[in-house]
């Protein structure tokens, strides 16, 4: 019966281990944000304020590949 237990107990320690060790899915579409930002500064958008955002959106969501 302890024997059960113990492995019972190492099962969910490693299944909260393992969970907490993911990364949040809204660290990755910062990140993306971010990069594709980086992209957009370097070009030529000037005052398109609104064009530029929308670049930046497309970005993220993969329609201009780097």
């Amino acid at each position: 019966m302890k024997t059960l237990i113990v492995i019972a107990a190492i099962t969910l320690a490693a299944t909260i281990a393992s969970n907490g060790a993911s990364a949040a899915p809204g660290d990755t579409y910062k990140a993306r944000k971010a990069a594709c930002q980086k992209r957009a500064k370097s070009m030529s958008f000037g005052v398109h304020l609104i064009k530029k955002n929308r670049w930046v959106k497309d970005c993220i969501a993969g329609k201009h590949p780097a």
